[in-house]
């Protein structure tokens, strides 16, 4: 028997911890939708008992069975959990439901599968591109010369040798791990050279990558899967580290933390904010369908963080994938935080992953203020 409340004088209990219980406790109740996310979590064969009641009240667990769980995040610093089910939690639904465990708070959240989908919709400006002052800018649309789609230009980063590269995921110039070095990277995309676009250009050619590799954590290493790209500045005079027309990249890269306000500029939405409303407890599957690279396939991914637009607006569409995200720290200094790569249209989430780690596996730094 495990019994959390026992556990709440241990120093050694935290939001993280209680989620993975949760999980574990789902997981062996069969109270998943039908999504791969179960093959990622371990299952706890003991009884997970919260108190008197809670989840181990049958009420409860026969509602989060019809609402089916498709997700768990977690808050450290609010000391919060987030379920997320496939269909809403209804008012009545509530009345059966606990809504803290141990002093930390439960939400409850309707969430989907997060989802990588090739083929975007038209941009929600008139051009999927900005041009500031005569440069290229952060936000706009690009895509390798051989696939008709548009994904974003994230940023610019530098290596040792100064060496200036653009990043975004590897789904948008890294071909979804087939590019060959070298391929031509154009600005605006392929789908977005139309006869009001600006005169497409080589704006860069990929150099490396970090992989999405598809195959369940039991099989092979999730830490690998990363999904982020370089590609080689052809000229870096023609393009500036400004975000849109919006904002410079952040000089400073810190952590995402779930409560953080963030907001991005991409080639769909254009700019958008939001708030991280949880880290995820278990790794997470993506399904990508990416038609332009014949890709179709479930990709785990460690450490990824949910978004939720204000207002009930996305905070990213499908070609928004690559864009940098951006947040205030504790001293109200604009920080990079991470990279948009994965949504879910229709419950209005977008999953992050924390740029600190792909700068690192990279080797590169970010640049700001560059022809600003």
């Amino acid at each position: 028997m495990i019994d959390i409340d026992e556990l709440n004088a241990d120093a050694s209990v935290t939001a993280e911890g209680i989620a993975e219980r949760i999980l574990a406790w789902a997981k062996h109740r069969n109270l998943f939708d039908k999504v791969p996310l179960e093959e990622g979590i371990e299952e706890d064969q003991n009884e997970l008992r919260i108190g008197s009641t809670a989840f181990q009240a049958q009420a409860a667990e026969q509602i989060l069975r019809k609402r089916s769980i498709n997700l768990i995040g977690f808050s450290e610093p609010e000391k919060k959990i987030v379920i997320f089910t496939h269909t809403k939690v209804t008012k009545g639904d509530e009345k059966a439901l606990p809504f803290s465990i141990s002093g930390y708070k439960i939400e409850y959240m309707q969430g989907g599968i997060a989802q990588v989908k090739g083929n975007p919709p038209p941009p929600q400006r008139p051009l999927p591109f900005y041009q500031r002052k005569g440069f290229y800018a952060c936000g706009s649309s690009i895509y390798p010369a051989h696939c008709t789609g548009a994904g974003t230009f994230g940023l610019i980063v530098v290596d040792a040798n100064g060496q200036l590269y653009g990043l975004t995921n590897n789904h948008v110039s890294g071909a979804c791990n087939n590019a060959m070095p070298g391929l031509p990277i154009l600005a605006p995309g392929p789908l977005d050279a139309t006869e009001t676009a600006c005169d497409p250009f080589t704006i860069g050619r990929h150099s490396r990558l970090l992989p999405i590799n598809d195959g369940i954590p039991e099989n092979i290493q999730i830490d690998d899967n990363w999904d982020a790209s370089i590609f080689a500045l052809s000229d870096p005079a023609r393009v500036t580290s400004f975000q849109g027309d919006k904002y410079d990249t952040p000089p400073n890269v810190s952590d995402p933390q779930p409560g953080m306000r963030v907001r991005k500029v991409g080639r769909t939405t254009a700019l958008t904010s939001g708030v991280i409303v949880a880290q995820s407890a278990s790794p997470v599957p993506v399904a990508y369908t990416v038609n332009e690279y014949g890709v179709k396939k479930n990709v785990w991914f460690k450490k990824v963080f949910i978004v939720v637009g204000d207002d009930g607006v996305p905070f990213s569409r499908s070609g928004d994938s690559g864009s940098l995200v951006v947040a205030r720290n504790a001293a109200g200094e604009e920080v990079a935080v991470g990279l948009v790569f994965a949504g879910n249209e229709q419950r209005g989430i977008s999953f992050i992953l924390p740029l600190a780690d792909i700068l690192q596996r990279l080797d590169v730094h970010i640049v700001s203020g560059h022809n600003v």
